[in-house]
């Protein structure tokens, strides 16, 4: 409710926040009510939002519904891209399944889902792989499938024995490309 939308702006206004630069929603600095209201019935659908109309403020939706929105609004215009910070928390078991499932069908369509979360068992269950950060520093890279949630766990608290060179060097190598690997 404080970073991801506005409260006091309708579901509609919500779901038009990334797309008032798109010519098929503005012209001349005009919006097009018609294809807005289209598109927003459209993502409505797709996503499974329950909301009682495009025009009820956002602030009355449930958690998940909210999330879903939120969703619907930023998968919308095909990022190449997506970083979710806790995507699941305070919403209730269906929504979160939902939710998982479209983050998995994302990266099944080639986009980069990068996941933040405190919820290991999430992270688990959706994860190709984990980068265990302690500090600030990334302690482990480690394989979900092969990986124990204690021995995640552990890491997670600053239990490894040195940082992982080969995790540190794909990250360096990221951030910076000029730069020749070291």
């Amino acid at each position: 409710m404080r970073d991801a939308l506005i409260g006091d702006f309708t579901v509609a206004e919500n779901l038009l926040l990334v797309a008032t630069a798109d010519p098929r929603y503005a012209r001349w600095g005009f919006l097009r009510n018609r294809a807005i209201r289209r598109h927003c019935r459209q993502l409505v659908a797709e996503f499974d939002v329950r909301t009682p109309s495009l025009d009820t403020p956002a602030r009355n939706l449930s958690g998940g519904n909210l999330q879903k929105l939120i969703m619907a609004r930023e998968l919308s215009g095909s990022p190449a891209v997506l970083l979710v910070a806790q995507p699941t928390r305070g919403i209730d078991v269906a929504a979160s399944a939902y939710i998982h499932q479209r983050l998995i069908s994302q990266r099944a369509g080639g986009t980069a889902v990068i996941v933040i979360s405190e919820d290991l068992d999430e992270v688990m269950s959706i994860s190709d792989r984990i980068l265990v950060m302690y500090e600030g520093v990334i302690i482990s890279e480690v394989d979900p499938r092969a990986a124990s949630r204690e021995a995640i766990g552990l890491m997670m608290v600053g239990v490894a024995a040195e940082p992982v060179p080969q995790a540190e060097a794909n990250l360096a190598h990221q951030s910076a490309p000029d730069r020749p690997p070291a």
